[in-house]
């Protein structure tokens, strides 16, 4: 029986560059697994490798962690990157499996082809989930925060992470051996609070707005 879903499909920025590709794989494996543990609502078929250490790919039941996803997957295994897509379309062949490298059809397919058209731009984030505008507006957020965080060094990337985790620029000073003055620096340089806001923005959009899977299958069979 096939039935829609939302296939994700990314794609590893420069493979072929990779020295050692097998602690990369460690890497990649390790970093799904994460995913999967921490979107376990939001996923129906878990991520995992597709093609070698090329391409990994999962199915959705919605939308809602979509960026949270993305972004998790990224941080776990920069310096490396990685070009995403989304699609919104049936599934119909072996959707019982409810594994992602058993999966065929029409989404599949159709993220391939956008997939494709994504490697020849500098963008790392496209969707296709039958409402245009949404279609635009997700992909265009998505696209400028990653844009803006490419421009974060090393330094600022460990920073941040740690101010995140704990909240607090003085004891993120103490944590790394720094400053306060060089966290508010890495901070302000960041534009860690503006990008934050966007963030924030753009989540609820993704919780908010766009329909549950549960009732587009009712839609369909209506």
């Amino acid at each position: 029986m096939k039935q829609k879903f939302y296939v994700m499909l990314g794609d590893v920025v420069a493979s072929r560059k990779i020295k050692d590709r097998e602690i990369f794989q460690r890497k990649l494996e390790k970093a799904c697994s994460n995913v999967n543990l921490n979107f376990v609502e939001d996923i129906y078929a878990n991520f995992n490798i597709l093609k070698g250490i090329d391409e990994i790919g999962g199915v959705l039941l919605n939308i809602t962690s979509v960026y949270k996803i993305i972004n998790t997957l990224l941080e776990q295994f920069y310096p490396y990157s990685m070009r995403f897509v989304l699609v919104f379309d049936y599934i119909d062949t072996a959707v019982e499996s409810q594994e992602v490298s058993r999966m065929d059809g029409p989404a599949f397919h159709k993220a391939s082809d956008i997939l494709k058209d994504l490697k020849r731009s500098r963008l790392m984030f496209k969707m296709s989930i039958g409402d245009e505008i949404m279609d635009k507006i997700v992909a265009g957020e998505i696209n400028l925060i990653f844009l803006l965080k490419k421009g974060w060094s090393p330094r600022q990337r460990r920073i941040l992470y740690e101010y995140r985790k704990i909240g607090n620029q003085n004891m993120v000073a103490k944590a790394l051996g720094i400053s306060q003055q060089a966290v508010s620096m890495a901070l302000n340089r960041s534009m860690w609070k503006e990008i934050s806001g966007i963030e924030e923005d753009l989540n609820y959009v993704l919780q908010y707005n766009p329909p549950r899977l549960l009732e587009k299958i009712k839609e369909d069979k209506e």
